[in-house]
């Protein structure tokens, strides 16, 4: 159950939470199951907070800070999350559905199972992120950072992700299928067991990315072309 003094404090607007959070830096929130759906924390440091469970669809939350913060099964549905940072968070099971996630910073952060459909995460960072299984379906992901980030099992399918970067990533069942991937950035990605069928790669620099007979590649396209094959372990 959340906490109500704390449900009253970002409930009273950014410029109030704001004045709060000054004279208590170090107190984190516990809002976990809160119903916060419309609220608007622009700027708001949320920092470590508890939102476990929480519900903020519809919410004002550009450039607010959930760093660390437990966000497992949030749901932020419609919300606006430009500029926001989710460094270090668990959002294991969010629903970030239709979101607006312009510039966000989720490095490092736990996105296990999380859903991004339809949302529009351009320029964002996933750097070192954990997105196992998650679905960013029909997203768009234009020059997103995805560097280092655990891909395996997410789904892709019909994203826009033109100009990503996806060097070093680890894609072992993780499906691309119909995705725009134009002038990106494959170097040394993991590749064996990723499905990019009918994927449009123009362009796109596989240099020392590891393949082999468990990936799939859009017919016709020849990856000895823009990278070289290592089917080996080591």
């Amino acid at each position: 159950m959340a906490n109500q003094e704390h449900m009253q404090l970002v409930t009273q607007g950014p410029e109030h939470f704001a004045r709060w959070r000054d004279e208590n830096p170090s107190l984190e929130l516990d809002l976990e199951g809160a119903d916060l759906s419309g609220v608007d924390l622009r700027g708001a440091k949320i920092r470590k907070a508890n939102l476990k469970g929480a519900r903020l669809t519809d919410a004002q939350l550009s450039k607010a800070s959930f760093a660390g913060a437990n966000l497992q099964g949030a749901d932020f549905t419609g919300s606006d999350l430009g500029r926001a940072s989710f460094a270090g968070a668990d959002c294991s099971g969010a629903d970030l559905t239709n979101v607006n996630l312009f510039w966000a910073d989720f490095k490092r952060a736990t996105l296990r199972g999380t859903v991004f459909k339809w949302s529009r995460m351009v320029r964002a960072s996933y750097f070192s992120a954990d997105l196992t299984g998650a679905d960013l379906s029909q997203s768009m992901m234009i020059e997103a950072d995805l560097r280092n980030a655990d891909l395996s099992g997410a789904r892709f399918q019909s994203a826009n992700m033109n100009g990503a970067d996806v060097s070093r990533a680890v894609m072992d069942g993780t499906d691309f299928t119909k995705a725009m991937i134009r002038d990106s950035m494959w170097i040394m990605a993991d590749l064996r067991g990723a499905n990019l069928d009918q994927a449009s790669l123009h362009r796109s620099d596989m240099n020392m990315a590891k393949y082999d007979d468990t990936t799939r590649f859009p017919q016709g396209f020849d990856p000895n072309n823009t990278g070289w094959k290592d089917v080996t372990d080591g």
